[in-house]
């Protein structure tokens, strides 16, 4: 039996192991099927773990507080404070209100390619929201941060939830948000309810429709019906660079979850195998991994 801890380190770490694998390649075109198997050197980081790990320093700081003094803000306002902070490692200021004592670490204080709507967005002084929201991007950067609030919020529609309002901090698209929620849902549903990939996707969507049901019915069905693509294609006879090519390149958000996704489903057994398919196409392949 794999404790709960362990299923949160795993996580977290093996999410730093394919941000880094798929990072090398990020911008390269005409990648082979299982090319990227090792690192080149070091594995090196993108703003993807940098950002997960100020959402995860922003929670800790949050019940910290809280049990310290006895009041706590919104997980949602802590984690718009720890973006501001990772904001200040890109630009090289130190902001008013500093919260995240990973902020110190000379190795997080280093531009690698970080995305523009999440620098424009936090730089523009506004906080985003579901109900306001501060652009119409769908880029990936709103879902490849938020592993950390399934981790640690302590029930799935919570998770959901406080993820997607995470998310529209800086991206204010329907498509941006909604993979946010599954995402952050699944990780809970995987690591406090014990359910497989399959299970937790399903009613992460149902948890969705039922308690979060806000986005139009176009975007809405459009999702859903990519994820059903997803479990068609994990299940085919389709090499995995061929079912990954009618997914999408992972740019945004619902094509970065779906490809996570199906590599999961389809190399369930092997977290090598899995990464290595998640970063092998062309497309934004550390976010993928």
């Amino acid at each position: 039996m794999i404790s709960i801890q362990n299923r949160i380190r795993g996580s977290l770490l093996g999410g730093a192991v394919g941000d880094a694998l798929g990072y090398q390649i990020e911008f390269e075109r005409n990648i082979k099927e299982k090319e990227i198997t090792r690192f080149k050197g070091r594995g090196i980081i993108s703003d993807d773990t940098p950002m997960t790990l100020f959402t995860a320093n922003a929670l800790i700081w949050r019940e910290t507080r809280g049990n310290m003094r006895g009041i706590a803000m919104s997980p949602v306002d802590a984690i718009y404070l720890g973006y501001k902070d990772w904001l200040d490692t890109q630009n090289n200021t130190e902001g008013e209100q500093t919260i995240s004592w990973i902020k110190k670490i000379p190795e997080l204080n280093v531009r690698r390619a970080p995305g523009l709507t999440c620098i424009n967005a936090l730089s523009s002084g506004k906080k985003g929201t579901v109900d306001e929201p501060i652009n119409n991007s769908k880029g990936c950067g709103s879902v490849m941060r938020v592993a950390p609030i399934g981790l640690y919020i302590k029930n799935e529609i919570d998770a959901g939830k406080i993820a997607a309002e995470a998310s529209a901090i800086t991206h204010g698209h329907p498509l941006g948000i909604m993979p946010s929620y599954v995402f952050a849902s699944m990780l809970n549903l995987l690591v406090y309810k014990g359910l497989d990939i399959l299970s937790s996707l399903r009613q992460s969507i149902d948890d969705m429709l039922k308690n979060y049901d806000i986005f139009n019915k176009d975007d809405t069905n459009y999702f859903i019906e990519l994820m059903n693509k997803v479990i068609e294609l994990s299940s085919s006879d389709l090499s995995d660079q061929k079912a990954i090519s009618e997914l999408g390149e992972g740019w945004v958000a619902e094509e970065a979850l779906a490809i996570a996704i199906y590599s999961c489903l389809k190399h369930k057994d092997s977290f090598e195998d899995t990464v290595v398919c998640a970063v092998n196409h062309d497309g934004d392949s550390d976010s993928t991994g």
